[in-house]
């Protein structure tokens, strides 16, 4: 979900990464990403926002109140990961990580560039088909293997890259680096569960009921009702469920079946009554939304480069691939069924 979020994965990560500081290299060699995640944030209290305001004073609450705790479930994490019952190196199946930042994140490892942003995938690609030698060269394929703690280091490190100029004994930020720091934190936070292969299994699931529910109700009000906020207000009141794994993944929908799925209704059911009371709200959204911006400016300029009018977010690292497979546009005069998303 792009324009809901748990903020407190951002304190997670940033907490591992100043943990893994202090181990020595031998403890850090084994250590999957996301299974230490996963398990600090199956741990903590969630706290989704889908508003700028509600993200910056989501992740104040996390750093006042929380932060012991995190610290504690990050170390329990870096400790007892081997002995959690969801790991198993079975990745989750694809419909559970299918999102916009996991199409960038396929674009990144097809044009062998690790910085890339929606915004420098059309020139990347223009690129890429000028350039027959680009072609030649070999490239990863898109897969997700577990990265190794270098990368993890250097993934994260690039949000805390930023540091604060002294002079005078006294510490000048200019706006602009602040405002540069801020980006870079941001698209760490959009990228992360792509990246690291985790996911709360029950954002889908309260999705879906929700929008059962509220398929029931009269037009006027479904007007008037902001899904994602009915979204965020039953995850933030309902345990978090992040799996890494096909057999986490199964388990945890058992455990749901056997003990939850009333719960999830009911609260729900609440999540959709408190939220149709309230007056709509005209607030900033998520400082992601950014991204989603430049995806489609960017799916936009792609549809021009290569012809194709039936590219999206989701079959577009496929169609790219097949571009540089096949020697450029000439053999993508037909679409295949991969290609358009089905």
């Amino acid at each position: 979900m792009e324009n809901c979020r748990n903020a407190i994965e951002e304190i997670v990560l940033e907490e591992i990464n100043t943990q893994l500081n202090r181990l020595g290299q031998d403890a850090r060699r084994n250590i999957n990403m996301g299974e230490v995640v996963a398990y600090a944030l199956n741990r903590l209290p969630p706290m989704y926002a889908t508003t700028q305001k509600g993200w910056i004073q989501q992740r104040k609450l996390a750093r006042d109140r929380l932060q012991h705790q995190v610290n504690s479930a990050v170390r329990q994490a870096l400790m007892g990961v081997r002995r959690d019952p969801l790991r198993t190196s079975d990745p989750l199946p694809p419909t559970e990580l299918q999102s916009q930042a996991r199409s960038l994140l396929k674009l990144q490892r097809i044009l062998d560039r690790d910085d890339l942003k929606w915004k420098d995938v059309p020139p990347a690609v223009a690129a890429a088909i000028a350039t027959p030698e680009a072609r030649l060269i070999p490239r990863q394929p898109a897969s997700f293997a577990r990265r190794s703690v270098q990368d993890i280091k250097s993934y994260l490190r690039r949000s805390k890259s930023y540091k604060p100029r002294s002079s005078d004994n006294s510490v000048r930020v200019s706006e602009q680096d602040f405002r540069a720091s801020s980006e870079v934190r941001e698209f760490e936070s959009y990228m992360a569960g792509a990246v690291y292969n985790y996911s709360n299994i029950l954002e889908n699931l309260v999705t879906s009921v929700a929008l059962r529910q509220i398929a029931k109700l009269n037009p006027e009000v479904v007007d008037q009702l902001n899904m994602d906020d009915v979204v965020a207000y039953a995850l933030n009141r309902l345990p978090p469920m992040y799996a890494t794994s096909d057999r986490g993944l199964k388990k945890l929908r058992q455990k749901i079946k056997d003990e939850m799925t009333h719960e999830i209704a009911a609260v729900v059911r609440r999540a959709v009554s408190k939220i149709a009371q309230e007056p709509v709200r005209l607030l900033p959204p998520l400082p992601f939304e950014r991204f989603n911006d430049e995806q489609d400016e960017a799916l936009s300029k792609l549809q021009e480069i290569l012809k194709r009018k039936d590219i999206t977010w989701q079959n577009v690292a496929d169609v790219i691939e097949a571009v540089l497979d096949n020697g450029g546009l000439q053999g993508l005069d037909s679409p295949t069924t991969t290609q358009m998303g089905h």
